[in-house]
Parts: C-alpha cells; sequence; structure tokens
C-alpha cells in the first residue's frame, strides 16, 4: 500500500512492489542515481555555458556589456530549454492532454488550463508593468515547483521505506529541501532596499556599485517586490529556517545511521538538494545558475514521468496509444525522450518563424530590444516576445497541471484512494 500512495496520487498508476522496485528505491540503485539524484552534479554547467558564451561574444561580437548579456542568458535558457527544460514540459501532456481518463474525471481543471496560455501571453506582451508582474509571479512559482518536486520525491522515498518514518521525521526532511534555496535569494531581493542592513553591509565590503550588480533580478525583468520582502526580517527569517532544518536534518541522519534505519536513497536525494540549493542563487549572474537547478529539475522529472507511465502501461490502464507505445516497455526511455526533443526542436522553428513576423511588425531586434530594460516603453527582442506568446505559456501550463498532481493527490488524499 505504501507504494501506491505516490504513484498513484501522481499519475493514477499502480506501483510495483517493493521487492520489484528494489525496498527503498525509487526503481532501482543504478536507475536513481543516474536519474533522479546524481543530476544534481550537472548544476554547475549552465553557469559555464553562460560564461563561455560571454567570453565568446565578447571576443567576436560588437555589441554592449548588457547586449551581450542578454545574449549570453538567451544562449543559456535555449541550452536548458531543448536539452531538458522543454522535453520535461512536454512529458507533462502526455498525463493530462493526451490522457482520457484525466480529461473525462478532470473536467474544470482541464478547461481551466486552456486559458493559462492566452493570460501569460496577454500579461507579457501588455506592458513592461504586466510583464514585471507576471515575471516576479513567475519566479515565485517557479521556485515553489522545484521545491514542490524535490518534496515529493522525498515523499516517495519514504513510501518505498520498509522503516515507515514518523510525521517529524517526515517533516524535518521536506523542511531540509525548502530552505537552502531562499537565504542568499531573499538577501540579494532585500539589497534593493537601500535602508536594509543587507544594502549596507554588502556595500560597505563591496562597495555600490558590485552591491547594486547583486541586487535580485530576473534576466532583463526587474521584480515588483512587496515592503515585507524587502525588509531585513525576510532573510534573517529564510537563514535561520536554514540553520535549524539543516541542522535537525544532519542530527536526524546521524541518528538513523547509528540504529540503521537510514534511507540511503533519501539521504543523498536531500544532501544534493541542499548543495544545488545554496549554489544556485550564489552567482553574479542569477538567470543562468538558475538554469542549473532547472536542468536537474527537469532530467528528474522526465525519469519519474516516464516510470510512471512505464507503470500505467503494466497495470493495463487505458491509454492514448502513442503514449502507450512510448512506454511499452523497459528499453523505452530513450524513444520517451527523443519524441520530446523532437517536438521542442519543432516549437523552437515555429517560435522562430513568429519572432521573424514580430520583427518586422514590431520594429524590434530579433536580440536587441527597444527602449531602456525596466522603463514603461521597453519593448524585449523579438524572439523573447515569440517565446512569451507561446513557450512561457506552455511552461506556465506544465506548473498548473502539476499543481493539481502534486497537491490535489500527493497531499490531500490517502493511500487508499488509488484513483485521481
Amino acid at each position: 500500500m505504501a507504494g501506491n500512495i505516490t504513484v498513484e496520487s501522481f499519475a493514477g498508476a499502480q506501483a510495483a512492489p517493493l521487492a520489484v522496485s528494489r525496498q527503498g528505491w525509487i526503481h532501482s540503485p543504478t536507475w536513481d542515481k543516474r536519474w533522479i539524484i546524481y543530476p544534481a552534479f550537472l548544476a554547475p554547467v549552465p553557469v559555464l555555458v553562460f560564461y563561455l558564451a560571454m567570453y565568446l561574444l565578447e571576443r567576436y561580437v560588437a555589441a554592449d556589456h548588457a547586449t551581450r548579456v542578454g545574449m549570453a542568458e538567451d544562449i543559456t535558457s535555449l541550452f536548458v530549454m531543448v536539452l531538458a527544460g522543454g522535453p520535461h514540459v512536454w512529458v507533462t501532456y502526455t498525463r493530462t492532454y493526451l490522457n482520457p481518463d484525466f480529461r473525462r474525471r478532470e473536467k474544470v481543471w482541464f478547461a481551466a488550463s486552456l486559458f493559462v496560455l492566452p493570460f501569460v501571453a496577454t500579461m507579457a506582451l501588455s506592458s513592461e508593468l504586466t510583464r514585471r508582474l507576471l515575471m516576479t509571479g513567475f519566479f515565485f512559482i517557479a521556485s515553489l515547483h522545484l521545491i514542490h518536486q524535490l518534496s515529493y520525491v522525498v515523499r516517495f522515498y519514504h513510501d518505498r521505506d520498509a522503516a515507515r518514518p514518523s510525521l517529524k521525521s517526515r517533516l524535518i526532511d521536506i523542511a531540509a529541501v525548502m530552505f537552502p534555496l531562499y537565504p542568499v535569494s531573499s538577501f540579494r531581493m532585500v539589497l534593493g532596499n537601500h535602508d536594509s542592513l543587507a544594502w549596507a553591509w554588502t556595500s560597505g565590503w563591496l562597495g555600490t556599485e558590485k552591491a547594486t550588480q547583486l541586487q535580485f533580478h530576473i534576466g532583463r525583468a526587474q521584480p515588483l517586490l512587496p515592503d515585507f520582502i524587502l525588509s531585513d526580517w525576510f532573510w534573517m527569517a529564510n537563514t535561520a529556517g536554514l540553520v535549524i532544518f539543516t541542522s535537525l536534518w544532519v542530527a536526524k541522519t546521524l541518528r538513523e545511521r547509528r540504529e540503521g534505519t537510514l534511507h540511503h536513497a533519501k539521504v543523498l536525494l536531500i544532501a544534493c538538494a541542499i548543495g544545488v540549493g545554496l549554489f544556485a542563487p550564489m552567482w553574479p549572474n542569477l538567470d543562468s545558475s538558475f538554469q542549473g537547478f532547472n536542468l536537474w529539475h527537469s532530467m528528474q522529472y522526465i525519469a519519474l514521468t516516464w516510470f510512471i507511465t512505464r507503470q500505467q502501461v503494466q497495470a493495463g490502464n487505458r491509454m492514448n496509444p502513442l503514449v502507450k507505445w512510448l512506454a511499452k516497455d523497459e528499453r523505452s526511455g530513450f524513444r520517451y525522450y527523443g519524441l520530446a526533443l523532437a517536438i521542442v526542436v519543432f516549437l523552437i522553428g515555429v517560435i522562430l518563424l513568429i519572432a521573424v513576423g514580430i520583427s518586422m511588425i514590431r520594429e524590434v531586434g530579433m536580440f536587441a530590444g527597444s527602449g531602456e530594460p525596466g522603463t514603461p516603453y521597453y519593448k524585449p527582442g523579438a524572439v523573447l516576445q515569440a517565446y512569451y506568446l507561446l513557450g512561457f505559456g506552455l511552461l506556465l501550463t506544465h506548473y498548473f497541471h502539476d499543481a493539481f498532481f502534486f497537491n490535489c493527490h500527493t497531499f490531500a488524499r490517502t493511500a487508499v484512494n488509488t484513483r485521481p
């Protein structure tokens, strides 16, 4: 029964028994380490791509520094989007739009998700103000989505754990993956308040110019942050949460090791989550460093969704013929990913065609926008506008669907509710 909680609540599948999945692991030790846990070590790759792009652009492209930074950010985002980010969005739709049971049972949620794409496009293209509101909301939703998935995988491991950890132990595990991302991120947000201790300390240590560069921003958009986030107590509270819950997790882990009840897969996952969460907001360019977290998240998601789809096929659930073919046997993983990659490449081609039209109609460059970023009359480059028109909406629709799966089915129902 414990093995059924997570898989069934996530996608209506029947989980493999513990004996089949190798007790304590989602699939097997080798598979879990390769696709769920150790891809965390790829987090520095997007940062390296960004700095390599900056070096090449500075050497070979005659453009000002701000333009080169924007181009390097776009190159890094494209790198992650093609390899993992885009495919991980697509595989969500194999569980929703291509799932006849989802369309039949969740009519309201299915219909509501159809409005996400036009809403996002309208907000992104209406004005700089609405775009900043959208990007501010996107960051918080995206960060919660990352943490939500990690919390879900932790619970997945809890359900595979024959030791049946207590509620207190489970909550400490989840808190340990929640807090690492936020202390440095919130500190950099508070740098926007020049009356804060964060600003006084940073500008005093590093100088005003460096402190200004370290302020939190998302690409070319400056987020609109409420006053309570710009107060020192906010980053201090997040830092206290990190120290407290990481300490509790370390103490709990050492005790479990002494007692012989240590869940090795779960400990590896949480340790990696703490490492990546602390790593991501440390780098000057947040746009590229957060892509490192996104790369791990996306690879993990693709693997989990393939595994769950494979379980559905084995259980004989009614499925879309294409989806069933994509996960019909244990060797179908590359086929599953390959189609997702092909669809993403096709959509990028569509976005580029749309960008050409926007560039001609709205008189902006393909990458360089018009006006000063952050001002009311700023317009992003045509490629970014085209992405806002289509790709960004698909991404947020993916968040919308997963909010349903993670919240309504992982945490609000018990193990005996085996259908979505």
